[in-house]
């Protein structure tokens, strides 16, 4: 398994992390598949591939960062038509106007930092941002700052993990294999309790 993760050219998995990181914010592809699993499962094989993981973090965050900037920039031109378009409205919705009021008062930059770390929220935040006409400067120096936060801390937990991992045994892989396919399990049921409630609220 190292000497095929160590056969794969480096430039490729940094490419994959680009194209992720900046699709989550640019063209919702976050909801389809969270960058953080994508970012800690790249640094956890980066690990044994030897890939650099201040590079790989560095991607990450500027591709993040990057797609911050178009979402903002779709939110800005085609905001009303993209929100209300049906497949986002229907699944967005209640995300949208509960998030909506946030981004045009004082605590603006700090909903735009911590929207990095949740999968939804870093998919319509920053178009949200530009849709509302959030100050371009406050934007982007939020934005850079999530980004980079986001990209270090999810690269440090995959090659930390990595790490962990080698030293346990068998038995322990297995446990934590279970653990995360419940909690998976515990998170998709959450997240759908959640979106109902939330339709629930906004339909009265």
């Amino acid at each position: 398994m190292e000497s095929f993760l160590q056969s794969l050219d480096p430039w490729l998995i940094y490419a994959v992390i680009a194209a992720l990181t900046f699709g989550e914010s640019a063209a919702f592809l976050s909801l389809v598949l969270p960058g953080e699993v994508g970012l800690v499962t790249a640094a956890a094989l980066g690990n044994a591939a030897g890939l650099n993981p201040v590079l790989l973090a560095g991607v990450a965050a500027t591709g993040a960062l990057v797609g911050g900037v178009v979402g903002y920039v779709i939110g800005q031109r085609y905001g009303p038509s993209l929100l209300e378009w049906e497949p986002i409205a229907r699944r967005l919705g209640p995300e949208i106007e509960e998030l909506r009021p946030s981004l045009v008062g004082s605590r603006a930059a700090a909903l735009v930092i911590l929207a990095r770390f949740n999968q939804v929220t870093r998919a319509v935040v920053p178009a949200l941002a530009g849709m509302v006409s959030m100050g371009r400067t406050r934007f982007a120096l939020a934005n850079g700052l999530g980004a980079v936060v986001w990209a270090v801390v999810f690269t440090a937990v995959g090659y930390l993990a990595a790490e962990w991992w080698k030293t346990t045994s068998g038995l322990v892989h297995a446990i934590v294999a279970a653990a995360l396919v419940v909690g998976f399990g515990g998170w998709l049921l959450w997240r759908r309790r959640r979106r109902r409630a939330l339709r629930r609220q906004t339909s009265v």
